[in-house]
């Protein structure tokens, strides 16, 4: 797992705060003095538009790259009037005139990846039953330590970064994280999970980490036997739920097995997929693991989330916010419906 840093950004200081943030990341990963500098106009140009435009400020968040290449990710994301017209926002020059938008195309020239996603106010659907809100701008930006120098070289760096999005971040005024999530390929097959230990804190931690030690010793076992390696192996912490998925490319099929409170959704399939999880908590009450198998299309997208994510989420609330990145798909999910009174993840697979 990755560390993500995260500064909200309500005023001008704040700004500051981001940019030392994210060049001593940066700096600490190898970048050059030059692309630093670049890096520090990008972030100062999405924080001067945080506090002139968003209402309520913003958050960034920065972190290291998934994949084989060295860089550093940005997400920024807020909850203000969002952007009317994105397309014309991310031309070089030109002000959205009262939402943030202004930069966009120079944020574009100045990173490697550059994706957006916008909705304004009053023109998407309302969950009244969550009492959320699907509006506001989310940006996702990479930048390589070293600039690809070929085309093989820049489709090493976005093979994983197009398929894998995830967020994971601790309950607010926590230190440490009891959820956690895993990505491993193996001859052929790749294996995703989300651990949630029980409650949160540093007992929630240790559980969820003692899940992850299990799962990195995967090498195509069956996915009810890895269940059970980690029900034993957790015999000695407080617990955890996990939700895992197996996916065959070559035969174009995936499996699930969960415990617990961890959820999946297949968005974009023609089949229908709800897998369901086996009651009961990992290192304390297991019964029978259930494993669900399913067609893999090309395509489709798969989302698994901890219990932090409310369930209410409803991919139709989000016009084409499915053909985002990933990255983007699972920052927007977390904004929109984390739980302040839980850890919370979200992984994406396509």
């Amino acid at each position: 797992m990755r560390d993500i840093h995260t500064q909200e950004i309500k005023e001008e200081p704040q700004v500051g705060a981001a940019r030392r943030g994210v060049r001593r990341l940066a700096a600490a990963l190898g970048f050059s003095e030059d692309r630093l500098a670049e890096l520090d106009i990008v972030v100062q140009e999405i924080g001067t538009n945080a506090v002139r435009y968003a209402t309520g400020g913003g958050c960034l968040h920065w972190s290291e790259t998934l994949g084989e290449e060295p860089g550093l990710e940005l997400f920024y994301f807020d909850k203000g009037p969002g952007v009317y017209d994105l397309e014309r926002a991310l031309r070089d020059g030109v002000s959205s005139g009262g939402s943030l938008g202004t930069g966009f195309g120079a944020m574009r020239r100045l990173l490697d990846e550059f994706d957006a996603y916008s909705t304004v106010k009053g023109t998407t659907r309302r969950l009244t039953t969550a009492r959320r809100t699907t509006y506001g701008t989310a940006l996702l930006g990479r930048k390589w330590v070293e600039p690809a120098a070929t085309e093989e070289q820049r489709a090493r760096a976005r093979r994983l970064t197009r398929r894998i999005g995830v967020w994971s971040r601790p309950r607010p005024g926590e230190e440490t994280n009891g959820d956690a999530y895993f990505i491993k390929e193996h001859d052929g097959e790749t294996l995703l999970a989300v651990v949630d230990g029980l409650g949160h804190g540093r007992g929630a931690c240790e559980a969820a980490r003692a899940a992850l030690d299990t799962l990195e010793q995967w090498e195509g076992e069956s996915l009810d036997e890895l269940i059970l390696s980690t029900h034993d192996a957790l015999r000695s912490t407080r617990g955890a739920v996990m939700g895992a998925v197996v996916l065959d490319h070559a035969r174009r099929t995936f499996t699930y097995a969960g415990v617990g409170n961890v959820e999946v959704r297949v968005l974009g399939a023609s089949d229908p997929a709800r897998p369901i999880p086996t009651n009961g908590t990992l290192g304390a009450r297991l019964s029978q693991v259930r494993v669900w198998p399913h067609r893999w299309q090309e395509g489709t997208t798969l989302v698994i989330a901890s219990d932090g994510i409310s369930a209410t989420w409803d991919a139709a609330a989000y016009p084409g916010l499915a053909a985002k990145s990933p990255q983007l798909l699972a920052g927007v999910l977390l904004r929109d419906f984390c739980r302040n009174s839980d850890d919370a993840t979200v992984l994406v697979y396509r």
